[in-house]
């Protein structure tokens, strides 16, 4: 499901090297939450995934609390915790980013 989401990101984005499908090696994927505020008392949060060039432009521009503007594709991820209870969280792919001014140094 394809979405657009705005909000401020939840942390700095980190990366890590994930094994290609078919075995001939790795590519980065970045991450990072997004804080969407629902209300004022209700914040939604959702894990952004970044692959290919959006990676470099998410790693250099993106950290906490960062203002940010999305489009991609929403899935949602599941695991069982630590007590055998069902539970899920949306991710987002990111295919499109809006980032901020990169701040000048004073």
């Amino acid at each position: 499901m394809q979405v657009t989401l705005s909000g401020h990101t939840g942390r700095t984005t980190s990366t890590s090297d994930v094994p290609r499908k078919d075995g001939s090696g790795y590519f980065q994927i970045s991450d990072t939450s997004l804080a969407v505020k629902v209300s004022e008392d209700t914040t939604d949060w959702y894990q952004l995934k970044f692959i290919g060039d959006s990676l470099v432009k998410a790693a250099n521009y993106l950290t906490k609390g960062c203002p940010v503007s999305i489009v991609g594709d929403m899935a949602f991820e599941h695991w069982n915790d630590e007590d055998g209870n069902l539970r899920a969280k949306p991710v987002v792919t990111v295919s499109e980013i809006q980032l901020p001014p990169k701040s000048k140094a004073a």
